[in-house]
């Protein structure tokens, strides 16, 4: 082969090379500029709706707002008092952005978020570990709930179909609309149990149903950090607080590793209470060690006697992503050394 002839076959090859790494990142945009479109259409309304609803149960479960329900709408109401529709509206509200961002956004796949749902859909609809009928809802009547709050807009042969949450004073209205097209659901066993249960409590523990919205508030916030992690920001602005898990529901919820609890965590510092310390007295030097080899970890601070950790890290790294590499660095490492 004379030199012209190489020449052309390495153009030629050279030309081809690019055109197939000019292909792969037309690819790589076209699959980033759909993930973006997915999140900006689901996702991030999912958010909000995670948000509101665990931020209102935690209020309900852990502070004072049944006593200012009572205080604000002393009055019996027919189909439930303002207080409570709003609560069943944030209920369905994520029922309905939940399901969508199921079955059209990024997360389809994502092992994490399907385990997350199932434990919030076996919360939601079992009876043998919760008791009571209020906020028990079967997976038809939580599809049909969001299907009444987040409609469809435009035409139904999109590639991609935009939802919209219909707003509170809509909802309300609707709810004591017999003609409603909706109005078998909502004098459904369900949903009638729900408001009645709300409407006559003014204490947490007087709250039919208050452990099973316990464990449900508990697995929304450990969700919502999952996804925020995913996406790379917070929604809100300081630590989220967990509802008490009080006798055997500690067992129900819990997805945090046995291994390490997040007990606090500030921007830049996290502490975890790591069990093994108090049984093991040579784990914490190998505890040391390992967690010291975390990228964006400073510093590492030991104590046996409260078989706690504090990790002091670089702000580099969001505070979700942080803790979810500390636990399972953790993991990790727990197994390693106990030869599993």
């Amino acid at each position: 082969m004379n030199p012209a002839q190489i020449l052309y076959v390495l153009s030629a090859l050279a030309a081809a090379v690019w055109s197939v790494w000019t292909w792969s990142e037309e690819q790589q945009k076209e699959r980033q500029l759909r993930r973006d479109q997915e999140a900006a259409l689901y996702v991030n309304s999912f958010l909000l709706a995670l948000e509101e609803l665990q931020s209102r149960l935690y209020s309900i479960l852990e502070e004072d707002e049944l006593t200012c329900y009572k205080k604000e709408y002393p009055d019996q109401y027919e189909f439930g008092s303002p207080a409570a529709i709003e609560i069943l509206y944030r209920l369905s509200q994520y029922f309905g952005w939940g399901h969508r961002t199921f079955r059209y956004g990024p997360y389809t796949m994502d092992s994490r978020v399907i385990e997350l749902g199932r434990k919030i859909g076996e919360t939601l609809e079992s009876r043998s570990k919760f008791p009571g009928d209020a906020f028990r809802f079967s997976v038809d009547e939580r599809v049909s709930l969001g299907n009444a709050v987040v409609r469809r807009l435009g035409e139904a042969t999109a590639i991609l179909p935009i939802f919209e949450s219909i707003p509170l004073y809509q909802f309300e209205k609707e709810l004591s609309d017999e003609q409603s097209k909706h109005a078998p659901l909502y004098q459904s066993k369900a949903v009638r149990c729900t408001l009645t249960a709300i409407d006559r409590a003014d204490q947490p523990e007087a709250l039919e149903g208050h452990e099973r919205l316990a464990v449900l508030q508990n697995l929304l916030v450990e969700l919502l950090a999952y996804l925020e992690s995913k996406e790379g920001f917070r929604i809100s602005i300081g630590e989220r607080r967990k509802a008490r898990l009080r006798g055997v529901y500690t067992e129900v919820s819990s997805t945090q590793s046995p291994m390490a609890r997040i007990l606090h965590q500030t921007r830049g510092r996290i502490r975890l209470g790591i069990p093994r310390l108090k049984t093991d007295n040579a784990y914490a030097n190998r505890l040391q060690s390992l967690l010291e080899s975390v990228e964006n970890v400073t510093s590492v601070r030991i104590n046996i006697g409260s078989a706690s950790v504090v990790i002091y890290y670089s702000p580099d790294i969001a505070d979700v992503e942080f803790a979810r590499r500390a636990v399972k660095t953790i993991e990790e490492g727990f197994y390693a050394t106990s030869g599993v």
